[in-house]
């Protein structure tokens, strides 16, 4: 698989408009964080996490490191790198994601296919503009099977709208699953009609069983600027209309300017 990668990455850079020789300005953004709660295309996937990054970028080539350690042990811990282009408002990209939580003993170059692989491979495609934007990402590799075992290509759909009010900065986001994603099945005893418990099979999936609205979120976020770092304080209601659940989280980062 990271012979397969390094091909992709290949074409991807190959495929790069020829103005991207044409070098101005090298950036890199340093920034950590921390959340209340860990909250992820509509899943709350952990309680009050520790969240680092960092970002380099060159002519609208990117690659991105980020990862979520929560500060229970026994929750959530991942590390996720994408490696991004955009152009002209239109951007796409591929991120790997790494969960130290499943059966590969923490095996950072563990690729092979598998329910067990801790790697899953997504592609994104999108668009930004001044009133807002749309992507759309489609898991195409690693731990991504539906309940009967087939392949699911788990795909999530994401609108932002963002806006300036009150001395905020706002964002509206929604997001939607088109088909069945990923989704694991487990047994549960339940009360039959004849007052008999009885085991049944239910599932449970990453976005949904069909075509859902899996999220539904408004942030408000207030940057404030000391010297030569810049301190993002924001609030985030985050609700998944297909689970019924919602959260509101707190989040401050310190990052450089």
């Amino acid at each position: 698989m990271k012979k397969h990668f390094i091909i992709l990455s290949s074409i991807f850079l190959l495929c790069l408009p020829s103005t991207v020789a044409a070098q101005e300005k090298f950036e890199a953004e340093i920034s950590a964080g921390v959340v209340s709660n860990y909250m992820w295309r509509g899943l709350n996937l952990a309680g009050v996490s520790l969240q680092p990054q960092v970002k380099l970028a060159w002519q609208g080539l990117s690659l991105e490191a980020t990862a979520n350690t929560g500060i229970d042990k026994e929750e959530l811990r991942d590390l996720d790198m994408t490696l991004d282009f955009s152009r002209w408002g239109f951007n796409i990209g591929i991120t790997d994601y790494f969960n130290y939580n499943v059966d590969a003993k923490d095996r950072f170059f563990y690729y092979s296919g598998g329910e067990e692989c801790p790697h899953a491979l997504e592609a994104n495609l999108g668009y930004t503009c001044k009133y807002g934007s749309i992507q759309a990402h489609t898991m195409f590799y690693g731990n991504d099977y539906k309940i009967n075992g087939k392949r699911a290509y788990s795909t999530f759909i994401e609108l932002d709208v963002p806006f300036h009010a009150a001395g905020l900065d706002w964002d509206v986001m929604v997001g939607i699953t088109p088909f069945e994603s990923a989704g694991v099945s487990h047994q549960e005893k339940v009360e039959g009609e004849d007052g008999k418990m009885k085991t049944v099979i239910l599932g449970d999936w990453v976005y949904g069983d069909s075509f859902t609205c899996n999220m539904a979120a408004v942030r408000a976020t207030k940057n404030l600027v000391f010297k030569h770092c810049r301190v993002p304080i924001f609030v985030e209601f985050h609700a998944n209309p297909y689970l019924q659940r919602a959260n509101f989280i707190l989040g401050v980062a310190i990052a450089n300017l």
